[in-house]
């Protein structure tokens, strides 16, 4: 008998148990942590810039000709692309479900390639960008100067140089991006009328910048071939770009025969500015640089936002005087606090298991048997979900919660039957009480282990996206229950052996008291269930009866793919009209930004004037705001629910605010 071994061997039985344990409890520091597993499909991104071009001019210039190139390409689903009047452009392709990420960026990159000698020169000096994203961010975090004794060019800067590069370089970052970034930039403000006197046009302005702010290979000096012995060798350095604003004044535009010239500043204001004006960052309406963080498809989430928290507390440390930061924005908070309450609600379970065994078995040496077996079925399943590539998620610590039920079965079957024996035969040793007790229901062990595997296996060849959500479901509850029919076939018998003692059965008062009691609601239970049996009419009616309620039922309660949870998390998007200036724009966002303020339930408020979270794209007549609230604990009732935050800002929006449209929406 193959239990036999281990109840002649219990220490084998305790040391495959260790392994398992250990071989789980490793992997559990290893696994990502995330809210659901990865479900969708994975995407990558193309991204490029025009300067100065309409979404209209990207679209056919940029847009057609790398479409053309990326369309058909292998295990595509479908793309997406976008066309901003800011001269941006964003081509999302998503794959099919499974598909390596890897594989699909080169096939990407691959097809990009095809198309870039047909891009305009000003796109390909610009470059394509090329990545790996997911679409969901994970922080924001906000710089901001609260003394005001650092402009927002400064900040922005110092977070691009010092900062962002620093954050992308991550584990489990894709990319860090700053949102409304003010990049230094020579500003030169052309004067028409001065231009039109000196018979000058663009044109001419363009072609002196190009001609004298260029960086010149001018050679070396003394570098063969050459006649004579030469002593030293010279690499020739020449001025090089133009940094200063006297030194653009100085550009000249044209030479006239009489020695004179016209430079730059006798028709243009030359100052240092940022490379463009057309967005506003803020934090709870103070100027702030946001820096958005962008999670890759399989990382560890939780893992992630803690590393980004101790890089910028390290980075902090060499701020300039004055500069502070904030995580405005994180939905690791949400992740943490769930995964927790499962994490709470599994030890709860197993708590509750474990004093209902000791109180139907009455001894604490039987009660150790299940005690010990469920958590080495528990662990162990951690090490399979980390070979297979799963995470530890809402879902697969679901799986286990419903699996504790199961897996103490086989224990509990293992220990009563052998306790039974003992009892029953007070001279029967630990041993022949359990070689028999194995004997007896091995069979069914397996058995019961081969129907319950019969009714998860088929849930977890679900085809699609559902698969993918309820295939970890299904895969953790079936090798928790196979694990758990290990242990029930090797280390349970063996902790019987090892465990019970014959003769020591000694029921207390209490026991004692709780089993008459139990046997008196057995006898009421049974005297109940004969009646109904002489009722059958009666339970036929109450059988249709609750079969048209639970008809009823089905047809009304609203469906979906995963229930609507509290976050803690909004995003609100002001639309204008399409001819909006940012000025209309900014007044619009700051009535928003009011009724945020003003409701009890709201913490945090960062917003982005110029760029729209529909269109993913900076936009003079659209602004995004991104709203967390206050902690759970913060705000009990139904109206602090996200929810009802949400209709209450965008019932207040629609009276306040009439120029625009703002959608307050739950992120999913």
């Amino acid at each position: 008998m193959f239990s036999a071994f281990f109840i002649d061997r219990p220490k084998f039985a305790l040391v495959i148990s260790i392994v398992l344990t250990l071989a789980g409890g490793l992997s559990i520091y290893m696994l990502p942590v995330t809210e659901y597993p990865t479900i969708s499909p994975p995407s990558i991104r193309v991204s490029g810039v025009y300067p100065g071009a309409s979404a209209e001019v990207v679209e056919a210039t940029v847009g057609t000709p790398i479409e053309d190139a990326v369309n058909g390409v292998e295990d595509m689903i479908y793309m997406s692309s976008k066309s901003a009047n800011d001269g941006s452009y964003n081509l999302t392709v998503t794959f099919s479900v499974g598909s390596d990420p890897d594989m699909a960026l080169v096939r990407v990159q691959n097809r990009v390639k095809l198309a870039e000698p047909s891009l305009p020169a000003e796109v390909r000096a610009m470059g394509l960008n090329i990545e790996e994203r997911s679409p969901d961010i994970l922080k924001i975090v906000s710089f901001t100067s609260p003394d005001e004794s650092l402009d927002y060019k400064f900040i922005s800067n110092y977070v691009k140089i010092n900062v962002q590069s620093a954050l992308a370089r991550l584990d489990g970052i894709s990319s860090a991006d700053i949102l409304g970034e003010a990049e230094y930039s020579m500003r030169l403000w052309l004067n028409p009328d001065k231009m039109a006197n000196l018979s000058l046009s663009v044109m001419d302005v363009h072609r002196a910048l190009l001609e004298q702010n260029v960086q010149v290979a001018a050679g070396k000096i003394g570098a063969p071939p050459f006649d004579g012995p030469l002593q030293t060798e010279y690499t020739l350095q020449t001025k090089g770009r133009l940094q200063e604003v006297a030194e653009f004044e100085s550009i000249v535009l044209r030479a006239r025969d009489d020695g004179s010239a016209i430079y730059l500043r006798d028709v243009a204001r030359v100052e240092l500015g940022q490379a463009g004006y057309n967005f506003l960052g803020e934090i709870n309406g103070k100027p702030a640089v946001n820096v958005s963080l962008y999670l890759l498809a399989d990382a560890n989430a939780l893992a992630a936002g803690a590393a980004v928290d101790r890089k910028v507390e390290e980075l902090s440390q060499y701020f300039p005087e004055g500069l502070e930061y904030k995580a405005s924005y994180d939905t690791t908070r949400y992740v943490s606090t769930a995964v927790r309450q499962v994490v709470t609600s599994l030890f709860m379970a197993v708590a509750l298991v474990i004093a209902i065994t000791y109180l139907f078995l009455g001894n604490w040496r039987a009660t150790m048997v299940p005690t010990v077996a469920i958590p080495v079925s528990l662990i162990a399943t951690f090490a399979v979900l980390l070979a297979i590539g799963m995470s530890i998620n809402t879902v697969t610590l679901f799986g286990l919660i419903l699996a504790i039920g199961i897996v103490v079965d086989d224990a509990i079957l293992v220990i009563e039957n052998c306790d039974r024996h003992m009892r029953e035969d007070p001279t029967m040793t630990a041993r022949d009480a359990a070689l028999i007790t194995m004997r007896e229901v091995g069979g069914a062990i397996i058995a019961t282990t081969l129907v319950l595997l019969a009714v998860f296996i088929p849930v977890a060849m679900l085809p699609g996206i559902t698969g993918v959500m309820y295939r970890q479901f299904a895969v953790t509850i079936c090798v928790a229950v196979l694990f758990s029919s290990l242990n029930a076939l090797t280390l349970s018998p063996a902790l019987c052996s090892l465990l019970l003692k014959p003769g020591e059965r000694k029921e207390a008062r209490w026991y004692q008291k709780f089993l008459a009691g139990f046997d008196t609601l057995t006898g009421s239970y049974d005297r109940g269930v004969q009646w109904i049996l002489r009722k059958l009419a009666v339970v036929g009616i109450i059988f249709l009866v609750w079969m048209a309620a639970l008809a009823f039922g089905v047809m009304k309660t609203p469906t979906g793919f995963v229930p609507d949870e509290d976050k803690g998390l909004l995003l609100v998007n002001v639309q204008l009209p399409d001819t909006a200036s940012l000025s209309r724009t900014k007044a619009a966002v700051d009535k928003v930004t009011a009724i945020l303020s003003n409701d009890p339930a709201v913490e945090v408020i960062t917003s982005i004037t110029g760029y729209s979270v529909l269109t993913g794209a900076m936009a003079s007549n659209g602004g995004t705001l991104f709203v967390v609230l206050k902690h759970w604990d913060e705000r009990q009732g139904r109206d602090n629910l996200v929810f009802s935050v949400a209709r209450r800002i965008n019932g207040q929006a629609f009276a306040r605010v009439p120029e625009a449209q703002v959608y307050a929406i739950a992120p999913p």
